[in-house]
């Protein structure tokens, strides 16, 4: 089942916000949420994204477009997408498909904004 996506913004660093998603990560309605969500935080000036993914469940192809989309929209903004907490079965769906060579991956969202703020 699909559920709602959680943006929070980093009270430390305006530049930089996290985005939790969790349940069924399926694309449809979810996609044009995480879209809509990632412009709106491009118009408000943040630059990185830390996608956090622990409490993903299930993810399909959808889902995954759904990633490289929000991945293609902050590079073209000139910002960076950074994917946190994968949990196994996601992981081992990057590295069927190789997005683990694309993605910028950390073990927790510490060390995501860690890498942020030493870029």
């Amino acid at each position: 089942m699909a559920e709602a996506l959680e943006f929070i913004a980093h009270p430390a660093n305006s530049v930089v916000a996290t985005v939790v998603l969790r349940g069924h990560i399926t694309g449809g309605p979810q996609a044009v949420e995480f879209s809509t969500n990632l412009n709106k935080l491009v118009a408000g000036k943040v630059k990185h994204v830390i996608a956090d993914l622990s409490a993903i469940t299930l993810i399909n192809s959808s889902g995954l477009g759904m990633l490289v989309g929000g991945l293609t929209t902050m590079r073209k903004a000139g910002g960076s997408m950074r994917f946190a907490a994968i949990p196994e079965n996601v992981m081992n769906l990057l590295e069927i498909t190789r997005l683990n060579t694309v993605f910028d991956i950390s073990d927790t969202t510490e060390a995501a904004l860690k890498k942020i703020l030493s870029a």
